[in-house]
């Protein structure tokens, strides 16, 4: 067993879930609990994660965990964390706050890089100048202006985030659920809230939970832990004798059958908006084999439309849909039900409902082969690990999780035993057993009803504005050369093109039909194709049945539509209807059989497609009305970038307003026979004749076994069409403004401009130099920054609570870049912080994905060279032109904001037209 001076080593285990070895020390001097995850992952992560326990609404904790990030006293600059946004190389920069702990985590894949972020986090998070700075407190908190309005940027962020009915209902059910403990309080901080947080509580609460006996460290990846222990030891720990006690959480008695019904205040209520959700306790944190056995059961009986209790519920006709939630990360995990497009009439039938399609599925028992399949696709996602969050943040939240409720930082870090357990559980009944002592208890109820609004009645540190002094600060000299993309083949089979790029581990295989042929109409017909392809039945399956084959031996599938602007001449935009599947290569041949039958063969007309057409189609547009309100800049941007090319113009038919004009549509005329119709005619010509790239990552005896199985299989064709261009008209811009629910706006300006990597590194100084202050720091929004797009460019805010001041910033921008000036030390900043970006490591998925992109849009290995050899060469004289020349470009662009009724009317003339959504 290794020895580390100055700590404990409790225990030290192999885990092959994460590929090396987990070593569990405590800090003697000051109680820090450590995890150690050494593996040969050289995408190196760090994290550490304080127990937080709210006591009430003001949300203290999320406004520390933004606090703390503003200046330290090593770091004793206003913004540290911008300042590391704009010149690190991490794959991964964030703090978190949850409802029980907030997490400090960083990635990245350099030595250096990892060493200057970990000092700056650990002496932000254990000296921050925030203690004794009230500025920072009124700036990152609340604060009152001069005309006697609350702002701050958290204050600011919660008003956007507690606007949407679905999180003022989630907070009302933690209240039922938790009336006496910590999980009963709003933790980011409730707006009503807020500004009775003083700033002598802030600092006592501060002082209370940010100490070394109350944290989780974990170091994560292939590096020299000693060195990185000796340093904390040094540095930090060894200076922080323990307290006297920790701070504990409590546990809530349970609250069967607690009611709340609450109003949803909206300009426009409509009776059919109702929300009732119905939650139920699951059992003790520590104990993983039920939790995780909980999510396998939800996942047989409630994934999908088809499966097996949403069906009989849907069946009842008491909303439009049902969503379920599992949180198995907090001491008392709970799962939730939540009825959406309800009456106040059928909301309250929904717990009956439940009690009754329970017992009738216990009568029968659950069907095993749905419970394998839940259980297989669990077990994959926990191999593979999918999603963007890199593997060492996941386990450094994971161990402050596991450390939190148990003491155990490893606790969460093994799965490989629990699905071992679970699968011999198949044969005895205890899934069975699980769901009737779930719903045994009579759930927590929360009743939503649309509202009307009311009428109301009406010598200490210094922080500088200079810059970051890093020990060891990073060059473009530490860039390196970056990744070179494997060398792969292509051959001509069975009617299509089949690249293989070899890869080891989990298989990937992706099926792409070219869509240059088809009428924009047809694309937006082709994209709801892709979301109600799960509900469907085949001549040999009932959709139940085919879904349960696809978790039995998929690991993930999906079709979807893929949109990218090419590097070929004329930036054509190059459209695909794709299928992809990961999967075990053992079940490589039961893969090309599945995906034939559920892309082929789907029945697409009569009365069940019909049935489901009708069930699909309100259920997405209930979920963009609430994307709306909780991600209007990106619903902002798409509207806009559809003027200038067609990727844009493109992609918002497909998922922007334009998408939801026409789900309203459909809905409106209800013609469910004439919607099949058109979807089995549209996907017929495609499937048989539009030209097909299949794309294999894998091993050369997966190609192999892939040469015999496509000639017989529903993906071959005697003759296909060659691929061509998408091709859409492009409309006039227009500047336009969606009124919302809320009271906080998302505001987007936009303009062409043609390709040119080194215009990243003017987005990373607009952002990162300018924006941040002018509209985050003082105007208090939560979010902003310039991004460059092929043959677009666009400025954004997020959850701001302005519209007209901050489009007045946008164009005071480019004479506010231009007049500054810029440092060679400052150039090297912008440069690694740009180019690193290039270099972000991607997991297995994302990057099979990566080269299926590059090899459709012609970009090679010397296309990625030249762009970053013209990133690292942008110099001061550069940028100023940039800037410069940006005044007229932003003149003529294009305005598109989502707002408040209120802002919208008061910045009424920036718009062309305005609708109310």
């Amino acid at each position: 067993m290794a020895h580390y001076p100055g700590y404990t080593v409790l225990r030290t285990e192999d885990c092959p879930e994460q590929h090396g070895t987990l070593t569990l020390l405590t800090h003697d001097v000051s109680g820090a609990a450590v995890l150690l995850v050494e593996n040969e992952d050289v995408n190196k992560a760090f994290g550490i994660g304080f127990g937080t326990f709210p006591s009430d609404d003001t949300g203290v904790f999320h406004i520390l965990e933004h606090s703390v990030l503003a200046g330290s006293e090593k770091y004793p600059v206003s913004s540290p964390f911008v300042q590391l946004l704009k010149s690190s190389m991490a794959s991964f920069l964030n703090a978190m706050t949850f409802p029980d702990k907030t997490v400090y985590p960083f990635a990245t894949p350099n030595e250096t890089d990892f060493c200057n972020l970990m000092d700056v986090y650990l002496n932000a998070v254990f000296c921050p100048l925030a203690m004794v700075d009230s500025a920072v407190f009124e700036q990152e908190g609340w604060h009152r202006d001069a005309d006697g309005t609350v702002s701050g940027v958290v204050y600011n962020e919660m008003q956007g985030a507690l606007a949407s009915p679905d999180a003022q209902l989630q907070n009302a059910l933690q209240r039922a659920m938790f009336p006496d403990t910590a999980y009963g309080f709003v933790s980011g901080g409730d707006p009503v809230s807020i500004p009775a947080l003083t700033y002598e509580k802030y600092q006592r609460v501060y002082r209370r939970h940010y100490s070394a006996d109350n944290c989780c460290i974990t170091l994560y990846g292939k590096m020299d832990m000693a060195d990185k222990l000796a340093r904390l030891d040094k540095d930090y720990l060894s200076k922080m004798p323990k307290a006297a006690a920790r701070p504990r959480l409590t546990m809530q008695d349970e609250q069967p059958g607690a009611f709340v019904e609450l109003p949803y205040y909206t300009d426009q209520p409509k009776p059919d908006e109702v929300q009732c959700a119905l939650a139920w306790y699951t059992g003790a944190f520590a104990d993983r084999e039920r939790q995780l056995g909980v999510e396998i059961l939800l996942g047989a009986l409630l994934s999908t439309n088809s499966s097996p209790l949403k069906a009989a519920l849907l069946a009842e006709q008491l909303g439009a849909d049902i969503d379920i939630g599992f949180d198995d990360s907090t001491l008392q995990p709970t799962l939730e039900l939540l009825l959406r497009g309800a009456t106040v009439d059928s909301a309250r039938k929904f717990a009956p409902a439940v009690r009754k399609a329970v017992d009738e599925l216990l009568k029968t028992g659950i069907p095993h082969d749905l419970l394998l399949a839940a259980l297989n696709e669990a077990e994959f996602a926990s191999l593979e690990r999918p999603g963007s969050l890199p593997d060492g943040v996941l386990d450094a939240i994971n161990a402050a999780t596991g450390w939190l409720h148990t003491g155990d930082a490893a606790l969460l870090l093994h799965t490989d035993k629990l699905f071992a357990a679970l699968r011999s559980k198949l044969e005895e009944g205890w899934f069975d057993t699980l769901l009737r002592e779930l719903f045994a208890p009579a759930p927590v109820q929360v009743l939503q009803i649309p509202t009307a609004p009311k009428t109301e009645d009406t010598a200490a540190p210094v922080r500088t504005d200079g810059k970051l002094v890093l020990e060891h600060p990073l060059t473009a000299a530490d860039l390196g050369a970056g990744d070179a993309t494997p060398q792969g083949s292509a051959e001509q089979l069975a009617g299509a093109t089949l690249l293989r790029h070899p890869s080891a581990g989990s298989l990937y295989l992706n099926f792409y039909y070219d869509l240059g042929t088809v009428t924009p109409e047809e694309l937006q017909y082709l994209n709801l194709l892709t979301d109600v392809l799960d509900e469907l039945d085949t001549p040999a399956h009932t959709a139940q049945q085919l879904n349960t084959l696809r978790s039995t031996w998929l690991g993930d599938s999906r079709a979807q539509l893929d949109l990218w602007t090419g590097r070929q001449e004329g930036a054509p935009c190059h459209a695909k209807l794709s299928l992809c599947l990961s999967l075990l290569e053992r079940s490589l041949e039961k893969a090309v059989e599945i995906g034939g039958e559920w892309l082929y063969d789907t029945v697409l007309t009569g009365a069940a497609a019909e049935a489901a057409y009708a069930r699909v189609v309100s259920q997405l547009k209930l979920r963009m009305e609430q994307l709306f309100i909780q991600q209007g800049n990106e619903f902002a941007s798409t509207r806009a970038r559809a003027h200038y090319y067609v990727e844009g113009a493109a992609d918002e038919a497909c998922t922007g307003v334009s998408y939801y004009h026409f789900l309203c549509s459909l809905l409106e005329k209800a013609d469910w026979s004439a919607l099949g119709a058109k979807l089995d005619a549209v996907r017929s010509r495609v499937l048989q004749t539009a030209a097909l790239t299949v794309s294999l990552h894998g091993s050369e005896d997966a190609l192999e076994k892939l040469r015999t199985l496509l000639p017989e299989s529903r993906f071959a064709a005697a003759r296909r069409t060659p691929a061509q261009p998408y091709t859409q008209p492009l409309t006039p811009p227009v500047n336009e403004a969606f009124i919302i629910d809320g009271g906080v706006n998302y505001d987007v300006l936009a303009w062409p401009m043609p390709r040119d990597s080194r215009r990243r590194v003017l987005a990373r100084v607009m952002s990162y130099e300018y924006l941040w202050h002018t509209i985050r720091e003082v105007g208090g929004a939560y979010g902003t920054g310039m991004l460059c797009a092929d043959g677009i460019e666009f400025l954004y805010t997020y959850r701001d609570p302005h519209l007209r001041e901050s489009y007045e910033i946008f164009a005071n921008a480019p004479a506010a870049l231009a007049a500054q000036d810029y440092t060679a030390r400052d150039l090297d900043e912008f440069i690694v912080g740009t180019a690193a970006k290039l270099d972000t490591p991607r997991k297995a998925r994302a990057a099979a994905r990566e080269l299926d992109h590059r090899y459709f849009c012609g970009i090679t290995d010397e296309m990625r060279a030249a762009d970053r050899k013209a990133l690292c060469s942008v110099d001061a004289a550069l940028l100023k032109a940039q800037a410069a020349a940006l005044s007229d470009v932003l003149s003529g662009g294009v305005r598109v904001a989502f707002g408040s009724k209120d802002a919208v009317e008061a910045a009424k003339d920036l718009f062309d037209r305005v609708e109310t959504l």
